[in-house]
């Protein structure tokens, strides 16, 4: 499915929803809907269920405005939501890889692997 192409969020996430602005109106996105952000240049790729959402703004400003109990940063170019995550394993290789619960798979990148721990951790 293609993404639409979605301008800046309006403002800081406010009250559960993540307000995206898309084409002359705000789409409201519930947090705990939104299962991961991933960096595409200066774009971020929102995925929420089955919709993906695509906001031109870069990753470590959008990360700012998210709730750090919920969202944790996992490598360079990936944000996951904590309460949507289905499986953290360990390959031989000792990678660590993130399965989410949409089927999604994103690895641990050794610089944000100290994450672990906050990623084991109830909220």
């Amino acid at each position: 499915m293609n993404a639409p192409e979605i301008s800046a969020p309006i403002s800081a996430v406010a009250s559960g929803r993540l307000p995206l602005k898309e084409s002359g109106r705000t789409i409201f996105v519930p947090l705990n809907e939104v299962e991961c952000l991933e960096a595409s240049g200066n774009y971020v790729r929102v995925h929420a269920g089955t919709e993906q959402y695509l906001v031109r703004e870069k990753l470590a400003t959008f990360a700012a405005r998210l709730p750090g109990q919920f969202f944790v940063r996992i490598h360079r170019s990936v944000i996951v939501n904590r309460s949507l995550i289905h499986e953290l394993r360990r390959s031989f290789s000792g990678k660590y890889l993130v399965t989410l619960v949409s089927g999604k798979q994103v690895t641990v990148s050794r610089s944000h692997r100290q994450n672990l721990a906050v990623l084991k951790e109830p909220y």
